[in-house]
């Protein structure tokens, strides 16, 4: 019965941070309250004013603990055990990625790099008093609690895996800024929920960082992948074939179109939009391969080179009819990372440049931690009942092939 209750109070704790923008503030309230008071009764053993022998201690008052969600600000009042003791698991989500953050901007702070908004953000937070070692002991614990975690052992198949890099900007050794490269990569499993597998920090996005990510991942556990999904990054398919042999790849859709809207006149660029659309929105491989060579023999009317570009590049997007139709818009594109990319871009807007690539790192996994938790624990990203053997199996796949 107890699990019971613990499993739905999770649920209802996910349902209102993460998956209700339209819930009522005031139900939201009422129901973190209640789960606030729940963990109290917990921690004690006993209910309020309840007497028992198994009673740990005794409740000291509260105090109030302002929290944002989807629905706006709320506010909460933390119970207080006598000895201190008691502490709510309910923050620990929501601080993780606030710490980073407030990090950041301390250590941009403390070395003389931050600007005028972040100097005002940093005094409201903390006050002018901030030192190096105040912002080395904050940054202690949380880097232990975040290498863990990029540090665990992890399945050894995943039948997709979903890579991506963003673009940071971070002061280098020799005080100048540069450009940092945050690679992520994203597994769905066998259960068909999606899993976030490491993070990592580059110099660019080369086969050699790539290789550094996908060798990361295959020292803590995985063997195989099925399908690789992502933009055409530099090398990363190099990459991919030196460390996870037998897998396929999937270039972006979305990635794609723009390439498209990129190479083609501008006069001719709806013409060219509508021709692609209809290319993915083929029933199946051989149809989406017939529609390609129409596309082909219309655009080389008008420019010869781009239809070169659309018989090279094309084929790489249509990887997804070798894999079951329900998963189609699933993993077609690397939209499911988008969320993630928007929340750090929003963030890093503050930040600017970060003071090093630690700093980075830090914020970056935080955010990705996060994430994790929410899939992990939230529904599934594609249905596993629609496998078959032999794309569960991708060296079978690889010798057919071959």
């Amino acid at each position: 019965m107890t699990q019971q209750q613990d499993e739905s109070s999770a649920a209802l704790t996910q349902w209102a941070l993460m998956d209700a923008p339209d819930f009522l503030r005031e139900i939201v309230q009422g129901a973190l309250q209640r789960l606030l008071d729940a963990e109290m009764t917990a921690h004690l053993g006993a209910a309020p004013h309840e007497r028992t022998e198994d009673r740990q201690g005794y409740r000291c008052g509260s105090y109030a603990r302002t929290l944002t969600t989807r629905v706006g600000k709320i506010v909460l009042q933390v119970p207080r055990d006598r000895e201190g003791r008691f502490q709510s698991q309910l923050f620990a989500r929501y601080q993780r990625s606030e710490k980073a953050f407030v990090l950041a901007l301390l250590e941009m702070y403390v070395q003389g790099v931050s600007t005028r908004k972040v100097a005002a953000i940093t005094e409201e937070l903390c006050g002018t008093e901030v030192s190096k070692s105040m912002v080395s002991s904050l940054a202690v614990g949380l880097d232990a609690e975040l290498a863990i975690w990029r540090n665990r052992a992890l399945q050894p198949f995943y039948p997709y895996l979903f890579v991506d890099a963003t673009v940071l900007k971070a002061r280098s050794p020799d005080r100048s800024n540069s450009n940092e490269a945050a690679l992520l990569a994203v597994g769905v499993r066998e259960d068909g929920h999606r899993e976030a597998l490491g993070v990592m920090m580059a110099d660019s996005e080369s086969e050699a960082s790539w290789q550094d990510l996908f060798r990361d991942l295959r020292n803590r556990g995985v063997d195989r992948v099925g399908l690789v999904i992502s933009d055409d990054h530099s090398g990363l398919v190099k990459a991919m074939g030196r460390c996870f042999h037998g897998a396929s790849w999937q270039r972006c859709q979305v990635h794609l179109m723009r390439n498209l809207i990129r190479h083609t006149p501008a006069s001719r660029q709806g013409e060219a939009i509508r021709l692609l659309q209809d290319v993915f929105a083929a029933k199946d491989r051989p149809e989406a391969d017939r529609r390609l060579r129409a596309m082909v023999e219309a655009v080389a009317v008008w420019k010869p080179t781009l239809a070169d570009w659309l018989e090279e590049a094309v084929p790489d997007a249509l990887t997804v009819y070798d894999w079951p139709e329900k998963h189609h818009r699933h993993i077609r594109t690397t939209n499911m990372l988008e969320r993630y990319n928007g929340e750090l871009k929003r963030r890093t807007r503050v930040v600017r440049i970060f003071p090093n690539r630690e700093s980075a790192l830090r914020l970056v996994a935080a955010m990705v931690v996060e994430m994790d938790e929410e899939w992990t624990t939230g529904r599934r990203y594609v249905n596993p009942d629609v496998w078959n053997e032999k794309q569960l199996q991708p060296e079978a796949r690889a010798r057919e092939a071959g």
